[in-house]
């Protein structure tokens, strides 16, 4: 690679400015050991955009399974290390990180690293309920700040318990406890997230709750109190369905079914406000642009990310857009993307430009039939999922 060693720095600088993607940063990084040290000099911190990852639960299609850039607008080529094979991929955090779960054993583990911080079957620690098992599964999976943090709290919405709290820094059963459940002292919750520091939760009826946690006599994190925040839902024809922090504010993404049955989405934001009549200090306000930032909404993740002003040549995201996923229903007739494990159809929103409203991008995944092999009955569609994972920056 001596032609490329001798690059005048200029042109050498031109070439790495038109890198708008990690990966092709990481490319240009890999050419020579010269371009690498120009790649550590000319690097700016920009957050990597989330990749589409699908993940069945089945250890025979998850090796298959492939994630896709939105960035450079293709499926890339290798699996990604360390992926959890057999497992569902239930919540994220940026770095790489993921929570994957197979019936009641969760594990954290980063896809690029490998680092696993835990790995453990979780039980019941609630009041015994007669008739049930004591084994839970989880829906949702947050983190208070970066998994390798000393401190760092896991929050998980469970199928029976409403709340797992877990700190990844201990290592036997006393690190972690279940509330809620059998009981209404704990609302049925949606969506959770952690935002400075605080944990919150977007109930069923579509209220917010905060959540204090402190420690119980053996040392595990636990909801000490909660508190209502909000008497009113934000909009009467939607579902609310994600909670998330939007440019330092909390912020909630609401559903609404268009016309074409493909949903649109509208945002809020939490402000402050002394309402006399509903004697509530906070009140949704409606968001019609995301500015410089793009909505990526998901089982497992939901999370608004900064996206370059140079754009993406080859990739498909654009700031002010709201990308989702759901699972396959009219979109056989959209463009297909092949995930190895799974196929993806991507669509728009309606098609319909609105005044004050945020354009949706949605990705539909099915399950893939693999001919006189496939076995239908390993392959129940509710392992299905797919999925926005946060990778490194690179």
């Amino acid at each position: 690679m001596a032609g490329a060693e001798g690059l005048p720095r200029d042109l050498l600088e031109a070439i790495y400015r038109l890198c708008s993607s990690p990966y092709d940063r990481a490319r240009f990084a890999a050419v020579c050991t010269s371009w690498q040290a120009a790649a550590l000099e000319w690097r700016t911190p920009l957050p990597a955009l989330p990749l589409l990852l699908p993940s069945t639960g089945i250890d025979r299609r998850d090796r298959m399974t492939r994630a896709y850039s939105l960035e450079d607008g293709r499926v890339l080529r290798a699996p990604l290390p360390y992926f959890p094979y057999g497992k569902r991929i239930v919540g994220c955090h940026d770095g790489g990180w993921v929570a994957a779960t197979s019936g009641s054993q969760v594990e954290v583990v980063n896809l690029f690293t490998g680092a696993r911080l835990m790995q453990r079957d979780l039980t019941c620690k609630c009041p015994t309920v007669v008739g049930m098992t004591d084994k839970i599964s989880l829906d949702k999976v947050v983190f208070s700040e970066e998994p390798v943090t000393k401190g760092c709290i896991m929050a998980a919405i469970t199928k029976r318990c409403k709340i797992v709290l877990c700190g990844l820094d201990g290592k036997d059963d006393s690190a972690w406890s279940t509330q809620g459940c059998g009981t209404h002292e704990i609302p049925n919750l949606i969506d959770i997230t952690f935002y400075n520091g605080e944990l919150y939760g977007l109930s069923c009826d579509q209220f917010l709750y905060r959540f204090a946690i402190g420690r119980n006599m053996d040392g595990a994190s636990v909801i000490t109190l909660f508190k209502q925040l909000t008497t009113e839902i934000p909009i009467y024809c939607g579902n609310a369905e994600y909670i998330f922090e939007l440019r330092g504010k909390l912020a909630i993404a609401v559903e609404i079914l268009s016309i074409c049955n493909a949903p649109t989405f509208r945002v809020f934001e939490l402000a402050v406000y002394w309402d006399i009549i509903t004697r509530s200090y906070y009140t949704w306000v409606e968001v019609t642009c995301l500015g410089d930032h793009a909505l990526f909404l998901g089982p497992g993740c939901c999370k608004a990310t900064h996206v370059s002003s140079t754009g993406v040549t080859d990739g498909v995201v654009e700031a002010n857009r709201i990308y989702y996923t759901r699972p396959e229903g009219y979109a056989n007739h959209l463009p297909m993307l092949d995930l190895g494990s799974c196929a993806v159809y991507c669509s728009g929103s309606d098609g319909v430009q609105r005044p004050n409203r945020i354009m949706s991008q949605g990705y539909y995944y099915r399950k893939k039939d693999y001919g006189c092999n496939y076995n239908e009955k390993e392959d129940t569609s509710w392992h299905n999922s797919c999925t926005w994972v946060l990778p490194p920056h690179f």
